[in-house]
């Protein structure tokens, strides 16, 4: 059986097949982590996408994606951009705890937010696999406040707390250098 199917959409479940190459597994369910052709073997009961990662990403790669979720050891996020380059894409890639920062990193859930914009750098591309690192000056370019989604800014006052503009709520976040500077997205 083949289809196209698209990063994030179901595939199956475990009980029915095993993850391969272009697919992750979570809860129990599996996924579709690249854009391309579903195919189920279904003699090796193996599920996988054939699909390709875009020719310019690389190990290296200053890339920008979309916060999509946050677990405690890792943060997902939806990479829709290589710095450099215009063309726009979605591939699923993680930030493991140990790759968010060149210090302790005890909840990740205090340093990005739902929806956040972040600046990482590639270190790990394997088939359905694309590893992330925000250490250094790479972090959050623009965070949402998660009481009112509004843009944050920048807060003087408060070192390097960020601050909603709207509701007064004061916000913690891996920041990049360049924080609020978007426009190359």
């Amino acid at each position: 059986m083949e289809n196209n199917r698209f990063i994030g959409d179901y595939i199956g479940t475990i009980e029915e097949f095993m993850p391969g190459e272009g697919t992750y597994a979570e809860d129990g369910k599996i996924y579709a982590s690249n854009i391309g052709k579903m195919v189920l073997d279904r003699e090796n009961h193996i599920a996988r996408i054939d699909g390709k990662f875009p020719p310019e990403l690389k190990v290296r790669s200053i890339v920008f994606g979309d916060v999509l979720n946050i677990k405690k050891n890792v943060v997902t996020v939806i990479v829709r951009k290589i710095q450099g380059f215009s063309r726009e894409f979605e591939i699923k890639s993680a930030i493991y705890v140990s790759n968010i920062s060149n210090s302790y990193v005890e909840k990740p859930e205090d340093l990005f937010g739902i929806g956040d914009i972040v600046k990482a750098k590639v270190i790990k591309i394997m088939p359905g696999i694309v590893d992330l690192s925000t250490k250094g000056n790479l972090g959050v370019v623009k965070a949402f406040c998660k009481r009112c989604r509004y843009p944050l800014i920048k807060s003087e006052n408060y070192g390097e707390k960020l601050i909603c503009p709207v509701c007064n709520h004061r916000e913690d976040r891996k920041i990049s250098e360049d924080y609020g500077n978007v426009s190359e997205i």
